[in-house]
């Protein structure tokens, strides 16, 4: 880029390649000057040409421009003129786009008040038109507020809706425009503390209310927590993941000293509770409401008779089946630290052990409870932490002792693999008609935290309880983004009637797993990491 002299047209030296009717020049011409624009004078060149590439008729030219873009945009200015065309592009149906979009926006300095008004309302119109967008758009809208704090303290007044002499009626932290605001507010405040003496009375508790909604989303603000003269307005992560452990530790000594379901059931009640103080441990209190139930479980089955039991009853062997499929959720949904994966896989031991000592010699062998037991020692060793004793000296495992043994069994590391349905949403009122003979297509959007996409598919459940599978190819590459079409069809159900809809993960049973794999009866289980949606069709027979 040395070589390179801007004032003499070294940029315009690449129009042409801009210009060219082949799509594979104009994206190596794109490259390139994304390359040489480490210079920033360079860069500043460059800057309109690559803004006008987002005008290509291809959809990977687009791309890659706005990919260059963000990537010199620590370094330049993003102009109003340039800018509109960046906004009218914001107005595509590719989701992909869109998204990307955000992320460079999220990353621009803008050169004046003006710009960040027009982006901010660019934003919030494209907010109403794809509500599925809300994730991405609160993430640009962090990004703008922490680039461009001075001016947006300019415009405080006009986006807190300040008037000299009239009041303002308080807001619902339900609209997700007014959220999308405030996240902008709270990050440029940070920067410009003199947006503090704007807020209204109400703007601390809203404060409060969205930093513990979206806390990766909203800054640590001091000076609104004297504002509000409470100790409590921040919630302490480690003193709450402090008390659930507590409740789990109790159940864990109630567990010791006999089956009492009913007393034991009361600690999935108090988990409950604590889930409601913060929505921060959220992933913590899965796991424990989790790790609870899967032993309620135990205690369940070891009360049902065991004439009942060797009858192989189909309900019992549901309740079996359940069990399975807890322990995989388990192992596979929750991560954080190696303590928290060796966890699940004693939880995992322990109930081959418990099946088979309790339950039946047949479901579950000698022979295969030896295998996972050597699989738990060469988990230990190849990830360098201590195995339990018992493990090491084929003995009989108790898992309650080395759980209550343990400083913390449920970790403030604890993270958790979900799904969240941007798109369809719940509606029971909306009928969704199609011919019989054919299929009604829905477009599913969802954004995702650390969930592989390869491993992710869509399960739909038909009244009458049957449930497909549909795994189609990926539409989009998007980080933490899921986005697929999936068919409904009249073969599955005839009737007018309600579908479910969930994202699902992969899970392949292991060579160790043969027993559990055997007990679930398939040789992978799909796993739930959304909460599922509602959509009601009605096939109709064509005249």
């Amino acid at each position: 880029s040395s070589g390179i002299n801007a004032e003499y047209g070294g940029c315009g030296a690449f129009v042409h390649g801009m210009e060219d009717e082949y799509s594979e020049v104009r994206a190596n011409t794109v490259r390139t000057m994304c390359a040489l624009s480490s210079c920033g004078e360079f860069g500043v060149e460059a800057m309109p040409h690559l803004v006008d590439m987002l005008n290509d008729e291809i959809q990977g030219v687009r791309l890659l421009a706005i990919s260059s873009l963000q990537s010199i945009s620590q370094n330049v200015l993003l102009h109003e003129d340039q800018l509109e065309t960046v906004m009218s592009v914001l107005e595509e149906s590719n989701v992909e786009i869109r998204h990307s979009l955000h992320q460079l926006l999220s990353t621009c300095k803008l050169d004046s008040l003006v710009a960040v008004r027009r982006v901010l309302r660019g934003l919030l119109d494209n907010l109403k038109k794809y509500p599925q967008d809300k994730s991405s758009i609160f993430k640009c809208v962090r990004g703008v507020g922490d680039n461009n704090g001075n001016y947006v303290a300019l415009l405080a007044p006009e986006m807190l809706s300040k008037h000299p002499y009239l009041s303002q009626t308080e807001p619902s932290t339900d609209d997700a425009s007014y959220v999308a605001t405030m996240i902008l507010v709270f990050n440029a405040a940070q920067h410009n503390s003199i947006i503090f003496s704007m807020f209204h009375s109400y703007t601390p508790k809203h404060y409060v209310y969205i930093a513990s909604l979206l806390p990766d989303l909203v800054p640590q603000l001091p000076q609104v927590h004297k504002i509000l003269k409470s100790s409590d307005a921040t919630t302490d992560l480690t003193s709450i993941t402090g008390s659930l452990n507590v409740i789990v530790k109790q159940f864990l000594k109630l567990c010791q000293t006999g089956p009492n379901v009913g007393a034991m059931s009361k600690a999935l009640d108090d988990i409950m509770k604590i889930q409601k103080c913060s929505s921060k441990i959220h992933a913590q209190t899965k796991y424990a409401t989790l790790l609870v139930g899967l032993i309620i479980q135990l205690f369940k089955l070891l009360a049902l008779n065991r004439k009942r039991l060797a009858d192989g009853l189909h309900r019992v062997h549901g309740k079996i089946k359940d069990l399975v499929y807890d322990l995989c959720l388990l192992e596979h949904t929750f991560s954080g630290s190696v303590n928290v994966c060796l966890t699940a896989k004693l939880t995992k031991f322990y109930c081959l052990q418990f099946l088979h000592k309790h339950i039946s010699s047949s479901a579950v062998t000698v022979g295969e409870v030896s295998a996972y037991r050597s699989h738990v020692s060469e988990y230990c060793i190849s990830n360098n932490v201590t195995c339990p004793i018992q493990i090491t000296e084929c003995k009989h495992f108790d898992l309650f002792n080395y759980l209550c043994s343990q400083s913390t069994v449920v970790s403030p590391e604890i993270q958790h693999s979900t799904a969240t349905i941007l798109a369809p949403q719940t509606n029971r009122d909306r009928v969704n008609e199609f011919p019989s003979h054919l299929s009604h297509s829905v477009q599913v959007e969802a954004e995702t935290e650390r969930a592989a996409p390869t491993t992710l598919a869509v399960k739909l459940r038909y009244p009458g309880d049957r449930e497909v599978i549909c795994q189609p190819a990926l539409r989009t590459q998007l980080n933490n983004y899921y986005q697929n079409t999936v068919f409904i069809g009249s073969n599955s159900w005839s009737d007018p009637g309600i579908v479910d809809l969930a994202i699902v993960s992969e899970y392949s049973f292991e060579k160790s797993e043969a027993a559990l794999q055997r007990l679930y009866g398939k040789q992978k289980i799909w796993l739930r990491i959304s909460d599922s949606v509602q959509i009601k069709v009605h096939p109709r027979i064509p005249r």
